[in-house]
């Protein structure tokens, strides 16, 4: 019986611990994303994503604790410098220091960026814009504005 208790443990952990073999290209792990926005200011980024997570898998999260989400959910982001602000079963939103290049006199350039996964919705918001992209795992171009 007590080897039984074990087993069911270890096998609740692993699936938490292991990347599962991804359904979509929109989805890492337990994690399958639906959008992300990257709200630009000077320099610094607030990045938000909203996903869902596998069911049953939420309440292993609670149970557990957030540290395994935190951690994929900044792998498929894949920012430097992020600091995660708020974080729950349906969001994440994190603060980048430095995502932009500042070129002084309020000029900036946001770089080409790729993500963990495919994200189905990618908006970026600069002070004069807002750029909209459907199914892409990066942001390849990079982007200029001035704030």
């Amino acid at each position: 019986m007590k080897r039984l208790a074990v087993g069911m443990v270890l096998m609740l952990v692993a699936l938490l611990v292991a990347p599962a073999a991804a359904a979509g290209e929109e989805r890492y792990s337990y994690i399958t994303v639906k959008d992300v926005t990257v709200r630009l200011d000077k320099a610094d980024a607030v990045v938000t994503m909203n996903y869902t997570i596998d069911d049953g898998i939420g309440f292993l999260v609670l149970l557990l604790g957030k540290s395994d989400l935190r951690q994929k959910a900044l792998e498929i982001l894949n920012f430097n410098n992020a600091t995660v602000q708020y974080l729950d079963l349906e969001r994440i939103e994190v603060r980048v220091k430095d995502a932009s290049n500042d070129y002084g006199q309020g000029s900036y350039w946001f770089p080409a960026h790729g993500f963990g996964v495919v994200v189905p919705s990618l908006t970026i918001i600069t002070p004069q814009d807002v750029k909209h992209y459907e199914d892409v795992s990066e942001f390849p171009d990079g982007l200029g504005y001035f704030a």
